[in-house]
């Protein structure tokens, strides 16, 4: 009975050797890259905010390093800039790896190429590069390219309804309509703003109506006032020192569209009665 251990041992240890055999040598291979995600997050007057990822898929059983990333951005086929990332990680056999990157376009630069734009009522923005595999493995660069093509939005035309209730106080409220101006459907999410009279600043707060304005349509939009209780005698004083009722409405607001947030300044003024 002892001589059968001996044996088993063998036996084992030919099946270790056999499955260790069957993986075979680490073949060679470079990875494949895409753009697995391009989009426009916002727009403001200023600035296009956009994302870019990169998805890299390494095709070998063993783990695979990575010196770096060079990419850049085309705006109407016109390079906008070019930079590098070196910040990569190791990737598993078989394994992927996404590369964020966080993207702006100046409208200064939209509007220098005016031509373009009213040709095309658009933006047009290819991203594209290069993933560079560490150098040990001799592989090329892996070449990657992704384009997106999205409309300008344009600024809703936002107008001084009315006011009712007293003023400054919880009774309150200030409206204003909002027209959507563009070819596809909005809603306005925030409203941030604030009531200027007498030099004196109160915030607002955003009641909102509807959600959706389809193109071309018009939605009201109501400003109530914020925190009134335990300011309404400094507030009641203000109107009570000065003959002067005009006031102003200052702040931003967040729309949200196919194409992201689009963020703008408003500024509405009027008369208190």
């Amino acid at each position: 009975m002892k001589k059968a251990f001996p044996a088993l041992a063998g036996a084992a240890l030919a099946l270790v050797l056999a499955g260790c055999a069957s993986k075979g040598p680490v073949v060679p291979t470079p990875p494949t890259v895409r753009v697995s995600e391009l989009q426009t997050l916002s727009f403001t007057p200023e600035l296009v905010q956009l994302e870019a990822k990169i998805l890299i898929h390494n095709l070998m059983s063993a783990p695979m390093d990575f010196e770096r990333v060079d990419y850049a951005m085309d705006l109407f086929d016109k390079e906008l800039f070019h930079d590098s990332f070196n910040g990569m990680k190791r990737t598993n056999g078989d394994g992927n790896q996404t590369v964020t990157f966080p993207l702006q376009i100046a409208m200064d630069d939209i509007a220098k190429q005016v031509g373009d734009v009213v040709a095309e009522n658009s933006v047009r923005v290819t991203f594209r590069g290069e993933v560079y595999p560490a150098a040990k493995y001799g592989f090329d660069p892996v070449p990657f390219t992704g384009s997106l093509v999205v409309p300008i939005p344009r600024v809703p035309l936002v107008a001084l309804v009315g006011v009712r209730g007293v003023p400054l106080t919880d009774s309150f409220a200030l409206t204003f309509s909002v027209k959507n101006t563009n070819d596809f459907a909005f809603s306005v999410d925030t409203v941030q703003s604030f009531l200027l009279l007498n030099d004196s600043r109160y915030s607002l707060l955003h009641t909102l109506q509807s959600t959706d304005i389809p193109p071309g349509e018009s939605e009201i939009v109501t400003l109530r006032m914020e925190n009134v209780q335990g300011k309404a005698l400094g507030m009641a004083l203000n109107l009570a020192t000065s003959r002067d009722r005009n006031f102003a409405v200052t702040g931003t607001i967040r729309c949200g569209t196919p194409y992201g947030w689009v963020i703008f300044p408003i500024r509405l003024e009027g008369s208190l009665k």
